[in-house]
C-alpha cells in the first residue's frame, strides 16, 4: 500500500481492463452463438424447401412415366445433392454452437 496514489490508480486500470475485456469476450461468444441459431434455422427453412421439391419433382416423374426410376432424374439428382449439402452445413453449425455452449459453461465453473 505503501507504493502510492498513482502505482494503485494503474493497478485499479488494469483490473478493469481485464474485466472489460472478458466481458467483451463473453459478449462476441454470445453473438455468434445467436447467429449461429439464426443460421441454423434458416438452413432448416431451406432443407424443408427442398424435400418440398423433391416430393414435387417425385410425383412428376412418376406421372410423366412411372417406369422410369427417380434416381435417374438430373434435376432429382441435385435437388438430393442440394439436401446433402444443407444437412451437412446444418450439423457443422450445431456443433459449432454445441462446442460455444460447452466453452461457455466451463468458464462459468
Amino acid at each position: 500500500m505503501g507504493e502510492g496514489l498513482r502505482y494503485n490508480i494503474q493497478h485499479i486500470g488494469d483490473v478493469f481492463l481485464d474485466n472489460l475485456e472478458k466481458a467483451f469476450d463473453c459478449v462476441k461468444s454470445s453473438t455468434r452463438g445467436i447467429a449461429l441459431t439464426y443460421d441454423i434455422h434458416e438452413l432448416e427453412r431451406k432443407k424443408s424447401k427442398v424435400l418440398s421439391e423433391i416430393g414435387g419433382r417425385g410425383a412428376e416423374v412418376r406421372k410423366a412415366s412411372p417406369e422410369l426410376d427417380v434416381f435417374n432424374d438430373e434435376k432429382m439428382m441435385e435437388l438430393f445433392s442440394k439436401l446433402e449439402g444443407l444437412e451437412e452445413s446444418i450439423e457443422a453449425h450445431k456443433r459449432e454452437r454445441e462446442e460455444r455452449l460447452n466453452t461457455a459453461y466451463d468458464t462459468v465453473d
